[in-house]
């Protein structure tokens, strides 16, 4: 396939994908909302020629898998899963990218509505403009122009617009696999800059509640501040986080660990009787222990002090976001970069992603091999603002049409 009929055709799609962007991100698609735009890509699907399926995540057969995260419900929260199929004796590829978006991050920070597109300096902002609504048009235009331009695929294409990804969930990708949904080649739209990345780190989030003692502020003796007894735990947490400041893995950042949020006391004069901390602690897919060693720390800090020896912390999962490895030696990732330096016109290497994605579950659950690769910096994600650039959107097309051609094998007709 000619690079250059592909770039140009790509320049052709950009008012549609556009368009589509800044549709798709005035549809609130908030957790519990993704229906709303859900609803909006059925019928374009449909028009694409695909075959759709909805598909609602069911918690009682999900639960079997120990990537399974509870206390979510599904109730109007389909996944979309539509299949373009090939005319055969080529590979298939399973492109993933999820409509929930989170709540809007300091919403007096945002100079739009978040759920409005503005379209500036040549970027689209809006929430979800990167995460990851940017990267699902990307996909969809990569398909129509393939489509424009008379190009068959012999292998099968399966899009899945999933939901609960930003929940620190994952039951939507989760359904998918459990559904049947297997392809030779999983490509996730998380943004990267469309930098491939084959590797990524696992993330932790866990609720620690410590008991106090409310009493008079100015009558401190009579009880026990719980916010005080919170802070040599994370003094502590600190000093290990440095310790595994050391800690290195292929492409991945060394581990951190934060605390996220802290509620503790009311404002009035009264010693607070209870903090709740939110802690997050990143981790490799090395088969280190890492839970065991931020435990560790909490268990000291509780046999150093006598209030808290007699009221142990109390401890509750939030989510865990595992890793996964997929070698960025092998074949799916070589191709990825390959492709993506080639239409970019610049080396772009297999790196390692720093945040959670849903590319864990595919790698992990469905053992297929895994890239993540988006248009938007993850920089722009969960923040006032977001945006993603045009020009981004158009290489983005680019590259997905080529990989399409490359992994599928594709032929004018």
């Amino acid at each position: 396939m000619e690079l250059e009929l592909l770039k140009q055709s790509a320049l052709k799609l950009q008012d549609n994908a556009t368009a589509l962007l800044k549709a798709l991100i005035e549809c609130n698609t908030t957790d519990y909302h993704e229906h709303n735009g859900q609803k909006k890509l059925i019928p374009i699907l449909k028009d694409m020629g695909a075959d759709v399926t909805l598909l609602y995540p069911d918690c009682q057969s999900l639960s079997a898998y120990p990537q399974f995260n509870s206390g979510h419900s599904y109730e109007d929260r389909p996944c979309v899963v539509a299949k373009f199929r090939g005319y055969g004796a080529g590979r298939s590829i399973l492109l993933n990218a999820h409509m929930d978006t989170v709540f809007p991050a300091s919403p007096k920070e945002w100079l739009t509505d978040p759920f409005h597109a503005i379209e500036k300096n040549g970027r689209i902002y809006g929430l979800g403009a990167c995460d990851t609504k940017g990267g699902m048009v990307a996909m969809l235009m990569a398909i129509q122009l393939l489509k424009n331009i008379g190009v068959q695929l012999k292998g099968d294409i399966i899009f899945t617009s999933v939901v609960d990804e930003e929940a620190g969930g994952g039951n939507g990708s989760l359904a998918c696999i459990d559904a049947g949904c297997h392809a030779d080649a999983v490509l996730v739209a998380e943004p990267t800059g469309m930098n491939p990345a084959s590797v990524q780190i696992g993330s932790y989030a866990m609720y620690l509640t410590i008991e106090g003692k409310s009493a008079h502020g100015n009558r401190k003796k009579d009880g026990i501040s719980a916010f005080e007894k919170a802070m040599p735990i994370i003094n502590r947490l600190s000093q290990l986080e440095q310790k595994w400041s050391k800690r290195n893995f292929n492409l991945l950042q060394p581990p951190v660990i934060s605390v996220l949020s802290i509620e503790a006391g009311d404002g009035s004069i009264t010693l607070p009787g209870q903090c709740k901390m939110l802690i997050n602690y990143t981790y490799h897919p090395d088969g280190y222990d890492y839970h065991s060693e931020i435990m560790a720390v909490i268990r000291e800090c509780e046999a150093q002090d006598e209030w808290l020896r007699e009221h142990p912390v109390q401890i509750a999962l939030h989510h865990n976001c595992g890793p996964y490895y997929t070698d960025p030696n092998s074949e799916w990732p070589h191709i990825v970069s390959e492709t993506a330096s080639q239409v970019l016109e610049r080396n772009m290497p297999v790196v390692g992603l720093p945040c959670g994605s849903d590319g864990r579950l595919f790698a992990t659950v469905g053992n297929m091999p895994t890239v993540v690769m988006g248009p938007g910096d993850i920089a722009n994600a969960h923040q006032p603002n977001e945006f993603i650039g045009i020009d981004e959107l158009v290489d983005a097309i680019c590259v997905y049409a080529k990989l399409l051609c490359d992994w599928c094998g594709g032929e004018e007709s």
